[in-house]
C-alpha cells in the first residue's frame, strides 16, 4: 500500500552535519535539490535524521520508529514500512534552490555578553515550505497485530503537528506537520504504552514592553578584518545628490582604490571645490553664432566698375562688424540703410560672414543642480557669474563646500560599513576557497600521501596556516578515504554552493536593509536643515526575520519577524541556571536539572521551545518605533558624531507574539524539573525574563500570559492527578486529553512544589577573572521605582522625523516634538502619544553622575580591571571576550498622564554668549560660554532658569532658520521607571541610591539646551521599590520582598568628589 500526502514545514527545518551550514543535498549536491532522509543508511547519514532504520550501532534510529517506540512501547515491526519519500515540492524552491540562514550566539554565563567563536550558522529550508510524503507499507505486516491501527494513530500525532525533523529541535527548528486521507481506520484505538504522556503550553505577549531582537546581519565586527576592497568610485556613488557632470568627473579623479579613509577625504575636500568650478565654467560656456559684413567686404564693394555711392558706403559704415542674430536681421538693416537703393542690398549681403565666439557666464540650470544636490546657498551664483578665472571660482567654493562634507563624509562612512559588515562571511569564504583548491588538488594527484601526513609541508600555493587547519579538520581521514571520487566531487560541489550560498544571501540581506522603512532619517541640504530619509542610511540594528515561504513570493521569500526559539530558550535557560545557582550553588542536582530540562552536547532537552511567531506577520508600521543611542563626550557634554547608534524595535499590544512549549513523555522523577519550569513560566509572566537585546536598556522585560494548554495522557492517574488533580479527561483516540484555555490553564500551571535554598551565598559571585558575575544572583538585588518630576521645561528630541516642518525662503524648520515611543515616520504617529524618558538617556545621566562619585576617570582596557562605573553600568573592550553587561537594567521613563499641553519655544542660535552668574543671566559677546569641570574630565550643567534668549510661543509658526523649534514638557509633570539591580555589593547600592535622590535643593539636568536652563529635575524613590531575598523568593510565600529605605541606606562618606557634586547640582532656584 502506497500512502501520500504533504508534509508542511510549521517551522523553519535543517537537516545536515552539526559542523557544517549547508541543508544536506541530494546525491552530490550539483542540482541543489533537497529532501528527508526516508531511511538512516550510509556512514554521514547515520548522524542525521531520517523516517525509519537505525544506524549500525543503533545509536540513530528512525524518527517513526521512535514514535512507534514511545506510544507502544515496542518496535516498529520489521518490513512494516518498506520505504519512505519525502521530497520538497518544486513551488517550495526559491530562486537559486538556496534557503534561508539561521543563526545563533551563546551568551557567557559569567558576563552575559557573546562568547567568541561559539556561534552557529544552518541554512533552513523555509517556514511554510511543502514537501510530498511517500509512504510505502507492506499490506501482509499493516494486517498483523493490530499494526493498521497502530500505525493509524501514529500518523495521526504527525497530522496533529506533535512531529519533528532536523536539528534544533528544542530551538524552534524542525516541527512538521502531515496532511493525509488516510485510507484505513484507528476506530478501536490500540494501547498506548502507560507513560506515554504529552503536554504543550501555549503562551502570548505583545511589545507593550519595548522588545529588541536584534538582527545578525549588516553588523561590523571591530575584532574582525574586512576583505573587502573599498574604491573611490564607491564611495562617490554614495553621494546621492552629487549632480552627474560632476560625479563623473569625480570618479575619474578620485575612483581608484581606498588606502586611507582619512586620506581620501582630505584629496575629497581638496578636489569637489576644484571639480565644481571646472564644471560650471564648462556648462557655463557657450558658442555664440552671428553676422557680420566685415569692414573688408565693405571696402570692396566701394570700389570696381559698379562700386556703391560714397554715400551708401558712408550709410553701411555704421553697420560694418555690426553682429547680427540672422541674415534675415542684417537683411532688413541694410534695406533700411539703403532706401531707395534697396536694389543693391542683395549685392551686401553676398559680403556678410557667419562667426561663432565663446561667451562666457554662469548658467542657471547647472548652478541650481549644484546648489540643490550640495547643500549650497544658492546666493552665491552671482559671485561666481562675476568671477572671471577658474581659481576666483575655488576660492569662493571651497569655503562653502566645507559647510557640506561632514554629511558627504557621513555618506563615505556608511558605505565603507556596508562594505565592512558582515566581515565574516569574507573570512568564511576565503576559507572555503583555499578548502576548495586543496580538494582539486587531491582530485588532480597533485597532493602525495607522504604530505598528507605531514602538516609541515604544505602543497605549492598553500599556505602553511590553511594546510594545517586542513588536516586538522580532516584528521581521522586517511589518504585513501580522501581520495574517494564520488566523496571528493561531492565534497568540492559542496564547498561551491556554500560559496554561493553566502554571497547571494548577504546580497539579500543588504536589500532587505536597504528597504524604504528601513532606512532612518538624516539631515542634509541647505545648511543641514532639511531631515529626510534620502540622507539616511540602514538603521544599525532592526529586528529579527526570516525568510517564509508564500504562494505569493514566487522564487523569492518573503521576510518575516520572528523571535528565534533558540532566544527564548537562551533567556529561560540563563533564569534558571541563575536561580538555581542561586538556592543549590554550582552543584552536580543543578547540572543534572539544567541539562534535563534545557539538554547538552549529546542529550536533547525536556522542553521544546517553540519560535515567537506574530499573529498577524503584516508589517504594522504604527508598532516599529525607532530610538537613538548618543554616546556623549563626558568632557565637553556634546554628542560623540561617531558613537550614534539607532533602532527599530517592536512596541505596542497591536504586536502579538505566539510561542508554545512542548514536552513529551514526563515521569515522576521529573516533577522538581516541572515545578522549576512553573516557576519559570510564573517569572515570564511577571516580565521578569527579559528576551532579546538591549536589556540594561529596559527592551525585552515582556510580561507574557499562558493562553493554553493540552495535556494528552495514556494514563489518567498517577502523573497526572499530581499534575492536573481532578480536572476530566476526555477520550482522543489512544489519549486522554485535557484542554484548558486561559485563566483555567494559567491556574493549572502553579508550581507543585517550592524552590527550597540549600546554599548560602550572600556576596556576589565572582568570575575567575575576578569581575562580579551573572552566574547567580548574590548580594543586593530588587528593583527601585522612581518618579521624575520635572523642575524646568525639558526637551528631549523625538527620533526620526521631525513632527512639524515649514519652509521659508531660506530653507526648511523643523519643528521637534518631545520624545515619544513612536515610529519614525511623522505621518504614522497618533496623535496619543505616549511620551518618556528614553531609558539610555536615563542611564547615561545617572552613569554620569556615579563616574563622578567613584571617580571612574581611567577608562578600562581588560576586563580584569574594571573601574566601579563600567564594572556596575556594563563595558565593551576592544577585543573578543572583552564585554559584559551591567548589572542595573532602566526601563522607559512613560508620561502616563500630563496635566499641562508641552508647550513650544524658539531658542535662537549661537547663544554661547549668553552667562549665567550671581543669579543673573548676562548677554557678553566674545566671552566664551561657562563650563563647570570636576576633576578636568566631567562637565556637567549648573540649573538656572531659562534664559531670556529662551522664548516660549503660542504656536509652532518659525519666522528664521537661525534658531530651534521643540516642544517641552512643562514644570510640575512627573514620569514614572524602573531600575532593575542585582549583584550589587552594598557600597555599590550606596552609592546608587544617592546618586538617584541626590540630596535636598539638589537636582538632575536631561535633554538638550541644558545650558539655557532646559532640563532640570529630580528624582524620588517610591514606597514599592523592594530588595529580594532569594531564600523566600521560590518558597510559594510572598514575603520575599524586603524593604529598602532609600533615606537611610545612601552614604555621602561613599561619594568620591562629593563637595564639586553638591555645587554642580544645587538647584539655586530653591535657595
Amino acid at each position: 500500500m502506497i500512502l501520500k500526502g504533504k508534509l508542511y514545514a510549521e517551522s523553519p527545518i535543517y537537516r545536515g552535519n552539526a559542523r557544517k551550514t549547508l541543508f544536506t543535498r541530494d546525491n552530490d549536491g550539483t542540482h541543489r535539490l533537497v529532501s528527508l532522509a526516508g531511511e538512516v543508511e550510509g556512514t554521514a547519514q547515520a548522524l542525521m535524521d531520517a523516517f525509519v532504520g537505525q544506524s549500525k550501532n543503533r545509536k540513530n534510529i528512525g524518527l517513526i520508529n521512535q514514535l512507534w517506540q514511545r506510544l507502544y512501547g515496542e518496535a516498529l515491526p520489521a518490513n512494516l514500512i518498506e520505504k519512505v519519500e519525502c521530497r520538497l515540492q518544486k513551488e517550495s524552491y526559491p530562486q537559486n534552490n538556496f534557503f534561508d540562514l539561521r543563526m545563533g550566539i551563546k551568551l557567557d554565563e559569567d558576563r552575559w555578553a557573546a562568547e567568541a567563536n561559539a556561534n552557529y550558522k544552518m541554512e533552513t529550508v523555509l517556514r511554510n515550505s511543502v514537501f510530498d510524503f511517500i509512504l510505502s507499507v507492506r499490506d501482509a505486516m499493516l494486517q498483523r497485530d493490530g499494526n493498521e491501527a497502530r500505525l493509524y494513530h501514529v500518523l495521526e500525532e504527525m497530522k496533529a503537528g506533535r512531529f519533528w525533523f532536523g536539528a534544533g529541535k528544542s530551538k524552534g527548528m524542525g516541527r512538521v506537520r502531515l496532511e493525509m486521507d488516510i485510507p484505513f481506520s484507528g476506530t478501536k484505538a490500540p494501547a498506548a504504552k502507560p507513560g506515554a504522556n504529552y503536554l504543550k503550553v501555549d503562551m502570548i505577549f505583545n511589545a507593550q514592553n519595548p522588545l529588541m531582537v536584534g538582527w545578525n546581519w549588516g553588523k561590523v565586527d571591530p575584532y574582525s578584518p574586512s576583505f573587502s576592497a573599498i574604491e573611490g568610485r564607491l564611495m562617490i556613488s554614495a553621494m546621492k545628490y552629487i549632480p552627474d557632470f560632476i560625479r563623473t568627473r569625480l570618479e575619474m579623479t578620485l575612483g581608484g582604490p581606498i588606502l586611507s579613509p582619512q586620506d581620501w577625504k582630505q584629496k575629497f575636500a581638496e578636489t569637489l571645490p576644484r571639480i565644481t568650478a571646472v564644471c560650471l565654467k564648462e556648462c557655463s560656456a557657450e558658442e555664440k553664432e552671428f553676422w557680420v559684413l566685415p569692414a573688408a567686404g565693405l571696402a570692396k564693394l566701394s570700389k570696381g566698375k559698379h562700386a556703391l555711392t560714397k554715400k551708401l558706403v558712408s550709410k553701411l559704415e555704421t553697420l560694418a562688424e555690426q553682429p547680427f542674430q540672422s541674415r534675415e536681421e542684417a537683411e532688413a538693416a541694410f534695406t533700411e540703410a539703403c532706401g531707395k537703393k534697396a536694389n543693391m542690398v542683395g549685392r551686401i549681403t553676398d559680403e556678410l560672414e557667419q562667426r561663432r565666439e565663446s561667451v562666457q557666464g554662469m548658467n542657471p540650470q547647472a548652478w541650481a543642480a549644484v546648489a540643490d544636490g550640495l547643500g549650497l546657498d544658492k546666493s552665491l551664483g552671482e559671485k561666481l557669474a562675476q568671477a572671471s578665472e577658474e581659481a576666483d571660482m575655488i576660492k569662493i567654493l571651497t569655503p562653502a563646500c566645507q559647510s557640506v562634507l561632514p554629511q558627504l563624509y557621513d555618506q563615505v562612512d556608511q558605505q565603507i560599513r556596508l562594505l565592512q559588515s558582515d566581515a565574516w562571511v569574507d573570512a568564511e569564504i576565503s576559507t572555503r576557497e583555499e578548502h576548495l583548491l586543496i580538494k582539486t588538488m587531491l582530485e588532480s594527484g597533485n597532493i602525495k600521501e607522504y604530505q598528507w601526513n605531514d602538516p609541515g609541508m604544505p602543497p605549492k600555493g598553500i599556505r602553511s596556516a590553511t594546510w594545517r587547519e586542513f588536516l586538522s579538520a580532516h584528521s581521522r581521514v586517511q589518504y585513501r578515504h580522501m581520495l574517494n571520487a564520488q566523496n571528493l566531487k561531492k565534497s568540492i560541489v559542496n564547498d561551491r554552493n556554500h560559496i554561493e550560498f553566502l554571497n547571494r544571501y548577504r546580497e539579500q540581506t543588504r536589500q532587505e536593509l536597504s528597504q524604504p522603512h528601513h532606512i532612518d532619517f538624516r539631515a542634509g541640504g541647505p545648511g543641514n536643515r532639511e531631515i529626510s530619509r534620502k540622507y539616511g542610511k540602514p538603521y544599525d540594528t532592526i529586528f529579527m526575520r526570516m525568510l517564509c515561504w508564500k504562494p505569493s513570493s514566487k522564487e523569492h521569500g518573503t521576510y518575516e519577524v520572528y523571535i528565534p526559539g533558540s532566544t527564548i530558550k537562551g533567556a529561560f535557560r540563563k533564569r534558571a541556571s541563575m536561580i538555581l545557582g542561586t538556592l543549590w550553588g554550582e552543584s552536580r542536582k543543578t547540572v543534572y536539572v539544567l541539562n534535563r530540562m534545557f539538554g547538552t552536547q549529546g542529550q536533547r532537552g525536556m522542553v521544546f521551545f517553540s519560535d515567537a511567531y506574530l499573529s498577524d506577520p503584516a508589517d504594522s508600521g504604527r508598532s516599529w518605533c525607532s530610538a537613538d543611542g548618543i554616546r556623549m563626550n563626558p568632557k565637553t557634554g556634546q554628542p560623540v558624531e561617531t558613537a550614534k547608534r539607532d533602532y527599530l524595535f517592536a512596541y505596542g499590544d497591536q504586536l502579538v507574539f505566539h510561542i508554545r512549549l512542548d514536552i513529551q513523555d514526563i515521569e515522576e522523577k521529573d516533577i522538581e524539573i516541572l515545578s522549576l519550569l512553573y516557576h519559570l513560566i510564573e517569572d515570564f509572566q511577571n516580565g521578569d525574563i527579559a528576551v532579546g537585546g538591549e536589556k540594561a536598556n529596559g527592551y525585552g522585560w515582556a510580561e507574557a500570559s499562558v493562553s493554553g494548554l493540552t495535556w494528552l495522557t495514556a494514563d489518567p492517574k498517577g502523573i497526572t492527578q499530581k499534575l492536573f488533580g481532578k480536572n476530566k479527561l476526555k477520550t482522543d483516540g489512544i489519549w486522554q486529553k485535557l484542554s484548558l484555555e486561559g485563566q483555567a490553564a494559567a491556574e493549572a500551571l502553579k508550581p507543585l512544589a517550592p524552590l527550597s535554598a540549600e546554599a548560602k551565598n550572600d556576596a556576589p559571585p565572582v568570575a575567575r577573572g575576578g569581575f562580579v558575575s551573572h552566574r547567580a544572583f548574590g548580594g543586593y538585588c530588587g528593583t527601585l521605582s522612581v518618579e521624575a518630576e520635572v523642575l524646568t521645561p525639558m526637551n528631549i528630541q523625538e527620533s526620526g522625523e521631525p513632527s512639524l516642518t515649514v519652509k521659508l525662503p531660506e530653507g526648511p524648520v523643523n519643528g521637534w516634538d518631545f520624545f515619544s515611543i513612536s515610529p519614525p515616520d511623522a505621518d504614522r504617529r497618533g496623535n496619543e502619544r505616549i511620551y518618556a524618558l528614553p531609558s539610555r538617556s536615563i542611564k547615561g545621566m545617572l552613569r554620569h553622575i556615579y563616574s563622578i562619585a567613584t571617580d571612574s576617570k581611567k577608562e578600562s582596557s581588560d576586563i580584569r580591571k574594571l573601574n566601579p562605573a563600567e564594572s556596575l553600568f556594563g563595558w565593551v573592550g576592544n577585543a573578543p571576550n572583552q564585554a559584559i553587561m551591567g548589572r542595573v537594567s532602566f526601563s522607559y521613563g512613560k508620561f502616563e498622564v500630563l496635566n499641562q499641553e508641552p508647550a513650544w519655544f524658539k531658542v535662537p542660535y549661537p547663544y554661547g554668549n549668553w552667562h549665567y552668574a550671581g543669579g543673573q543671566w548676562k548677554n557678553s559677546p566674545g566671552v566664551p560660554a561657562t563650563r563647570f569641570l570636576i576633576g578636568d574630565t566631567w562637565r556637567l550643567f549648573t540649573h538656572a532658569p531659562l534664559a531670556p534668549i529662551a522664548r516660549q510661543v503660542g504656536a509652532f509658526e518659525p519666522d528664521t532658520v537661525q534658531a530651534r523649534y521643540f516642544r517641552a514638557i512643562l514644570p510640575g509633570e512627573r514620569a514614572r521607571f524602573t531600575i532593575r539591580f542585582w549583584n550589587l555589593l552594598k557600597e555599590e547600592l550606596q552609592r546608587l541610591l544617592w546618586c538617584v535622590t541626590l540630596e535636598p535643593g539638589l537636582a538632575h539636568k536631561m535633554g538638550n539646551n541644558r545650558y539655557l536652563g532646559f532640563g532640570s529635575l529630580r528624582l524620588n524613590i517610591l514606597e514599592d521599590s523592594f530588595l529580594i531575598d532569594w531564600s523566600k523568593r521560590y518558597s510559594g510565600k510572598n514575603d520575599w520582598r524586603k524593604p529598602l529605605d532609600a533615606k537611610k541606606l545612601p552614604d555621602p562618606k561613599k561619594i568620591v568628589n562629593y563637595s564639586e557634586l553638591k555645587k554642580a547640582l544645587e538647584m539655586r532656584s530653591e535657595k
